[in-house]
């Protein structure tokens, strides 16, 4: 179904069922990351036992993009408004990645709305940066800045456009460059927030999901997430990536099935 939230197209599937809601949010990848890849396959699975609610993001799948530079709180209150608009008043989030920041941020800022939390590959954790990054990060500041300076002067206004792409190029994370234009400011402003400080006000019961070998969420943030928050438990999936959930689907299933009737539900 097509709904408009905030004058964003926003596309979201219901499969309906016999027992709880819940809402499946997906990681980052606006060029790649679809809700018919990536979560109609895990919603099939919980299909009958569950009412299973799933959503493009702006700026992925089918939903429009955002008017402007977003973070996860701008993702966050937009997520609950399609929740309204769908009657959700209370659901069990599923999310992977950077869907996992968006689940962190709700379960914090809206804990009436969030009964329990199953994260996977979870995003949130910013990692210090080693000498090498940092040396790196400066070095691009003081080359922006100086094609900035440059750009001033009218000769050059042209080619210092093109030094900067290439500036960019050069410096930038693959995971920026993978992201179009008009989402990299978003992209930025995500990672740059660190959800370290909401995790011990999350009180709700959570399930964390983790490939061992998962690299572009390391194991070590899953284990201090589990310190951090209060009511948590951890499954390693061993010598399994960071898409553990997709890659062993009807284990993964089963697991949200076990966890949701320990925890209650």
């Amino acid at each position: 179904m097509i709904l408009q939230v905030d004058g964003i197209k926003a596309h979201a599937e219901t499969l309906e069922g016999q027992g709880e809601t819940l809402l499946l949010l997906h990681g980052w990848g606006p060029s790649s990351v679809s809700l018919e890849k990536h979560l109609l396959p895990l919603g099939r699975m919980l299909k009958g036992r569950f009412q299973v609610t799933m959503l493009d993001f702006p700026g992925h799948g089918d939903s429009g993009m955002p008017g402007k530079d977003w973070g996860v709180p701008e993702y966050a209150e937009w997520t609950l408004k399609v929740m309204d608009q769908l009657a959700i008043r209370q659901t069990v989030l599923v999310a992977h990645s950077f869907g996992g920041r968006v689940a962190l941020w709700l379960a914090a800022h809206h804990p009436e709305r969030v009964s329990r939390l199953v994260l996977t590959g979870c995003a949130g954790i910013r990692p210090k940066r080693g000498l090498n990054a940092r040396l790196r990060a400066m070095l691009f500041k003081i080359g922006r800045a100086a094609l900035k300076t440059l750009a001033l002067i009218h000769n050059y206004r042209d080619r210092s456009d093109r030094w900067l792409n290439s500036l960019r190029t050069e410096f930038a994370s693959s995971d920026y460059l993978a992201t179009p234009e008009p989402l990299r400011g978003s992209f930025s402003k995500v990672v740059r927030l660190d959800l370290r400080p909401l995790l011990p006000k999350i009180k709700q019961p959570a399930l964390l999901v983790w490939g061992e070998r998962d690299s572009a969420t390391p194991l070590w943030m899953g284990k201090m997430m589990q310190k951090m928050l209060p009511d948590c438990r951890l499954l390693v999936y061993l010598a399994d990536d960071h898409w553990a959930y997709r890659n062993q689907l009807a284990r993964f299933a089963n697991a949200v099935d076990s966890f949701l009737e320990e925890a209650g539900g």
